[in-house]
C-alpha cells in the first residue's frame, strides 16, 4: 500500500499525542494527532492470535455515474502468528472480494485498504491520477490538528474515543472544477480503545452540487466483538 510518512515526523507526534495535561490535579491525555491515530497506534496490541474482526460496509450512490449502491462485510484476520508478523483483511465478498495479506503491523489495516480502494474509486469517477487522490489524503492525515474527544454508544454502554475529521480537497481551488461534488468530500474516522481493533467507523460523504443531499456515502462499522478464526479447510 502507498500511504506512508515519515519514521521521524511519526516519533515526534507519537510523544506528542501521549503527552499528559494537568487539569485541576488530574491528568488528562492530550488529544492525539490524526496521524497517529490513523496510522501508527497499536490498535492490535490486545487482541488475540487467531481472532477475526467483521465490519459492515454500506455504500449508498445517488448517481447512475458512479458505482452502484451495495452492502457488504470486510474481515480482519490476525495469525496464524500473531497481529506482529501475520494479518490479512479479507475486502468484501464474491466478484467484489479483494484478499490482502500481509498487511502493516502498525495501526489498523483495513484504513489503508479502504482508502486505497477509495483512490481507485475515485480516480475512476472522476479521471485523475491515482497520485493525486493518495497524496491529498495522506497531508490532510499528516496535518497537526489533533482528534476531537467523543462519546459514543458501542456494546450497550457508552465509551470514550476520538473522532477525526478531514476534508482533503476542499482547499484545492486550481483542481475543484475537475473535482466536482468531490471537492467537498468528508472523511471522519471514530476510534476507541474499547472497539476491537481501536477503529469503530471509517465514513465518507460526498454531498451534491449545492449541499441539496448526498450524492455518495460510504460507512465501514465494526461488529460488536471480535470472533475466533474459523477453522483451517
Amino acid at each position: 500500500m502507498s500511504f506512508s510518512f515519515s519514521r521521524l515526523r511519526m516519533a515526534a507526534l507519537t510523544a506528542a499525542s501521549v503527552a499528559a495535561l494537568a487539569v485541576s490535579g488530574v491528568a488528562v491525555q492530550a488529544a492525539p494527532a490524526a496521524v497517529d491515530l490513523v496510522f501508527y497506534a497499536p490498535h492490535f496490541e490486545k487482541l488475540e492470535n487467531g481472532s477475526v474482526i467483521s465490519y459492515k460496509f454500506v455504500r449508498k450512490s445517488d448517481d447512475p455515474k458512479l458505482e452502484p449502491s451495495f452492502e457488504d462485510v470486510v474481515k480482519i484476520k490476525v495469525g496464524p502468528t500473531g497481529a506482529e508478523s501475520s494479518v490479512t483483511v479479507d475486502l468484501f465478498t464474491g466478484n467484489r472480494a479483494v484478499n490482502l495479506p500481509n498487511m502493516s503491523k502498525s495501526g489498523n489495516p483495513v484504513i489503508v485498504a479502504l482508502l486505497e480502494q477509495d483512490v481507485k474509486d475515485m480516480g475512476k469517477a472522476l479521471g485523475g491520477s491515482p497520485f493525486y487522490f493518495r497524496n491529498r489524503l495522506r497531508q490532510a492525515i499528516s496535518a497537526d490538528t489533533p482528534a476531537e474527544p467523543i462519546q459514543f454508544q458501542y456494546g450497550g454502554k457508552t465509551v470514550d474515543g476520538w473522532k477525526v475529521s478531514i476534508k482533503p480537497f476542499l482547499d484545492d481551488g486550481s483542481n475543484r472544477g475537475k473535482l466536482r461534488e468531490f471537492a467537498e468530500r468528508t472523511y471522519e474516522f471514530t476510534f476507541s480503545d474499547a472497539v476491537p481493533g481501536g477503529l469503530y467507523a471509517l465514513k465518507t460523504v460526498t454531498p451534491k452540487a449545492g449541499g441539496a443531499g448526498t450524492l455518495l456515502s460510504e460507512e465501514l462499522t465494526v461488529a460488536e466483538s471480535p470472533s475466533a478464526a474459523e477453522p483451517a479447510k
